[in-house]
């Protein structure tokens, strides 16, 4: 092996938790490639496991200590802080798991890329094509990644891979990522797609030991944490739709009534005052809950006239959609309203998403 020159610039972060005496050998192959800079934080792994966490500061790592559990996100915002505060802006992060998953020249590898893309996300990307993958390592990546490309539209093989890499420069973005445990990893890349940040992809080696034997990844309660995190943002848009419909329905029965005494035998004329201010308060109060709540972006600028454009855009696409359905299919046009207007629900969520209220970052 080749040992590479110091890189000093390089942080390498691990969260640990329980580890095994592997964990020792997994730093002295990183110091190999000229890795010095090895930042651990054991999380809440107890007495039994003191002798492992002694043995590798006096190796040349810092170690954190958590004195409970509180979960991988919390260990890696613990790793954060302290990066952030004694290391400069001219340096690199690359997190790496303790289980024996990263090859040191994978991290290498990764680290090498972070120095070219210092404002973007780097992730190491396991091929779950090859054989030998545990089943539900294999399923639970795949399913989380389609879900994730149908809902963020970025294609990403390996979301849950917790070999990643940055400048310093985001660690203060890390640290507002949402989550404290296993879905604090899944909901770092929706908050970088949400904020414009770039993620690439680097091709990593595949290696489970032992069947992944020594994950500490829950089946149950951290699968629900994740499925949470990825679904979040639709049931918010979903929630923000439904509490619009019931302002715009509640105000046009109260108008309803209430411009009848003013308004006497002009029955058409006071439906259509009362339709027409309902809908535009109820507009109002999407794009507000849509902005502050469901997609969260505060300085959207010019996002109102593009929402104004998408809903005449929807208004359009939906009663063509309509018309076409039931003159070229025969179909119901109640029928083909609901089937319509579910589809174009779904379009609006990615128009939204990705152009009204899309991160537009400024350029350096």
């Amino acid at each position: 092996m080749i040992i590479a020159k110091e890189k000093d610039e390089t942080i390498i972060l691990i969260p640990s938790l329980e580890p095994d005496d592997r964990l020792l050998s997994y730093v002295r192959q990183l110091q190999k490639y000229g890795f010095t800079k090895l930042v651990i934080v054991d999380d809440g792994s107890g007495e039994n496991y003191k002798h492992i966490f002694e043995n590798l500061e006096h190796n040349g790592c810092f170690v954190l200590y958590h004195e409970e559990n509180r979960g991988k996100g919390e260990a890696l915002k613990t790793g954060f802080r302290y990066i952030a505060q004694h290391y400069g802006d001219a340096h690199y992060v690359v997190t790496a798991d303790s289980d024996g998953q990263h090859a040191a020249e994978d991290v290498y590898r990764i680290a090498e890329e972070a120095k070219r893309r210092p404002n973007d996300l780097l992730l190491g990307v396991r091929d779950f094509s090859a054989g030998d993958i545990p089943p539900k390592s294999l399923f639970g990546n795949r399913m989380t990644s389609f879900i994730f490309a149908l809902l963020y539209g970025k294609k990403l093989s390996d979301t849950q891979t917790g070999l990643r890499a940055f400048g310093t420069g985001l660690l203060s973005f890390m640290l507002d990522v949402r989550g404290k445990r296993f879905e604090y990893e899944l909901q770092m890349l929706i908050s970088c797609i949400q904020s414009g940040i770039a993620i690439h992809t680097v091709p990593i080696q595949v290696i489970y030991e032992n069947g992944n034997a020594g994950t500490h990844f829950k089946a149950i309660q951290d699968s629900a944490r994740v499925m949470g995190v990825l679904f979040s943002n639709f049931f918010r848009f979903i929630s923000s739709s439904v509490a619009s419909s019931v302002v715009d329905l509640g105000i046009a029965w109260f108008l309803i009534d209430s411009l009848r005494p003013m308004m006497g035998d002009q029955h058409y004329l006071r439906i259509l005052l009362a339709t027409v201010i309902a809908r535009v308060i109820s507009i109002i109060v999407n794009y507000v809950l849509n902005r502050h709540y469901v997609f969260r972006k505060e300085d959207s600028r010019g996002s109102l006239w593009r929402y104004l454009t998408l809903c005449g855009l929807i208004i359009i696409l939906s009663s063509t959609g309509v018309y076409l359905f039931h003159t070229l299919f025969q179909v119901d046009e109640k029928a083909a309203k609901f089937v319509c207007d579910a589809l174009l629900f779904l379009l609006s969520f990615q128009l939204q998403r990705r152009w009204v209220f899309a991160a537009r970052r400024k350029q350096a």
